[in-house]
């Protein structure tokens, strides 16, 4: 590093590569085996990175699992928003129905379900992946509500749910195929609703 580049304050570049190793571990094991699996110990095996070490960055292994689904949720696609809702409501859904269909989505989000129902500490773990998964919608509709296109008295998390509440049923219960047609009557049907309740 030359004299004339400072190091970035607070920021140790070793320091930085041990965690994005940390979580790189911790993710990657989530996707392969469910929220069981993101220990500690685990992540120490997978790495090689000692345990104190791993304890010293995540003191609070929730911590690591928070960080961890992060990382999984990550937005593929960026959010779309134009002036046009029903267009951008179908861009997100259809995202949506591609970042489902990668085969991680369905098993981080019942391993996450099923631990949460046992861990009351893994609750906040579980809202965190579905905000992740529902961003794209609530910025969306976020951003009608500022051009009046919606009412500012809707609900917007509720919104978003009720949107992405059919694709989940359909993939993750159902385990069945999202259809195109179910995506534009998904748009269609809460369209209705929100404009005749306006």
């Amino acid at each position: 590093m030359k004299a004339d580049q400072p190091r970035a304050k607070g920021k140790n570049p070793r320091t930085t590569r041990v965690c994005e190793i940390i979580l790189d571990a911790a993710a990657q094991l989530l996707v392969r085996e469910g929220a069981g699996a993101v220990t500690v110990v685990r992540v120490a095996e997978e790495t090689g990175v000692a345990r104190t070490t791993i304890y010293r960055h995540f003191p609070n292994p929730s911590g690591l699992m928070l960080d961890a689904i992060d990382r999984v949720v990550t937005p593929h696609v960026p959010t779309k928003i134009t002036d046009n809702l029903e267009e951008d409501l179908v861009t997100a859904l259809s995202n949506l129905r591609m970042r489902m269909t990668k085969k991680p989505f369905r098993l981080v989000f019942t391993a996450l379900l099923d631990h949460a129902n046992r861990d009351e500490g893994l609750v906040a773990a579980q809202r965190r992946f579905v905000n992740g998964v529902l961003q794209p919608i609530h910025d969306i509709l976020a951003a009608a509500v500022q051009r009046g296109d919606l009412s500012a008295t809707i609900h917007i998390e509720t919104a978003s749910a009720q949107l992405a509440g059919p694709l989940f049923l359909q993939h993750v219960m159902l385990r069945a195929i999202i259809s195109e047609s179910l995506i534009s009557e998904t748009v269609n049907q809460f369209l209705l609703r929100t404009h005749d309740s306006g």
